[in-house]
């Protein structure tokens, strides 16, 4: 990532909040100030895989979606201590897998995650948009 600047405002992304920014629905208008406003944002690399696939199910070209999430974003990487920490709280949370990652994710950069995703709808430190 390009940028130089942290601070505590960062936010976690997950797929849906950039499926929104891409859309451009009023839904994205919170994921835009977003980006637009500079913050710090994280993405969790898993979010890539369905970022990418949703793409191709609907037979639409996502490369220059996928560089500018990974130049506008910090990648964070699904690590040992992450993946146990997801098992936890998908058990806990009743979370599919793939959302227990993005929030076990979200949980070790101690940020807030930004999603529309209702799974996640009463979890702590989580922004709906």
């Amino acid at each position: 990532m390009r940028m130089s600047r942290m601070s505590s405002s960062a936010k976690v992304f997950d797929s849906f909040a950039w499926i929104e920014y891409f859309k451009g629905g009023g839904r994205a208008k919170r994921v835009k100030e977003y980006v637009d406003g500079r913050t710090p944002i994280y993405t969790p690399s898993i979010c890539l895989t369905e970022i990418a696939f949703k793409y191709l199910r609907e037979g639409k070209e996502s490369k220059e979606r996928i560089e500018f999430i990974l130049d506008r974003s910090y990648i964070i990487e699904t690590s040992a201590s992450m993946a146990l920490d997801a098992a936890a709280v998908k058990q806990r949370d009743a979370l599919h897998t793939v959302d227990a990652i993005v929030y076990a994710s979200s949980r070790s950069k101690q940020k807030v995650l930004v999603t529309g995703d209702e799974h996640f709808k009463n979890l702590p430190s989580v922004e709906m948009i």
